[in-house]
């Protein structure tokens, strides 16, 4: 009887500090000054995902979001972001501001326009694959007009350049040629291509009315608009 009241115990003791562990790993990260709860508690969608931003994989806010006392759900200034701008982000990412061209979405909304701050389904926490990505800003009219006299300014004459690449022929998709974030050269031009095992590469320089582009991938070819 002794025995089984012993392994009882045993038990409820190991079971104890099981609990409390549990409970020490399940209130750590940002806690709410006022409710003195875990802000995930709350909003575990934001933890909750595929893909999850390593700033809040660890549970804690305070590398984005202003943590302050007072009804954040009456008052949303209280936990608020801390600068909606690419700068944030580049607190812990590297600066893209330095090269030749800069994508303007970064300048315009941050890095927030193409990549979800908490989490995603996809990687790099992308909001949509790539190209429905591109065409959130892009007009489609890039690669479907076979000819345009004012849709882009990469055509020669009226020949829409664009669609010759990326069009229903071809197909290469974006970033084949263009840099996401920044590139060394003007319009996001890549110095090397993303498509293929040995990715070709692009040196590529504007003129008023066009531009040159050698490729490894074709010979050197120019354009230019009317």
């Amino acid at each position: 009887m002794k025995k089984s009241l012993l392994a009882i115990l045993l038990v409820l003791l190991a079971v104890g500090c099981f609990h409390e562990s549990v409970m020490a790993a399940d209130t750590k990260g940002t806690v709410d000054p006022v409710s003195g709860k875990p802000c995930y508690q709350c909003h575990r969608s934001k933890i909750t995902a595929l893909y999850v931003h390593e700033a809040v994989a660890g549970k804690e806010c305070t590398p984005c979001h202003q943590v302050a006392a007072g009804s954040h759900q009456s008052d949303k200034t209280l936990f608020a972001v801390k600068d909606k701008s690419a700068k944030l982000c580049q607190e812990c990412h590297e600066s893209q501001a330095a090269p030749k061209s800069v994508h303007p979405v970064i300048e315009s909304d941050g890095c927030i326009g193409c990549h979800a701050p908490h989490n995603s389904p996809l990687k790099r926490l992308l909001r949509f694959e790539v190209p429905r990505l591109c065409f959130e800003c892009h007009d489609r009219g890039l690669v479907e007009q076979k000819e345009t006299a004012k849709g882009t300014g990469f055509r020669d004459g009226v020949q829409n350049l664009h669609y010759l690449h990326a069009g229903e022929k071809n197909g290469l998709p974006c970033l084949a040629c263009h840099d996401v974030h920044a590139s060394s050269q003007l319009h996001l031009m890549r110095t090397k291509g993303s498509v293929g095992k040995d990715a070709v590469t692009i040196v590529y320089s504007a003129t008023d009315k066009g531009g040159n582009c050698a490729v490894s991938c074709h010979d050197a070819l120019g354009y230019e608009r009317k």
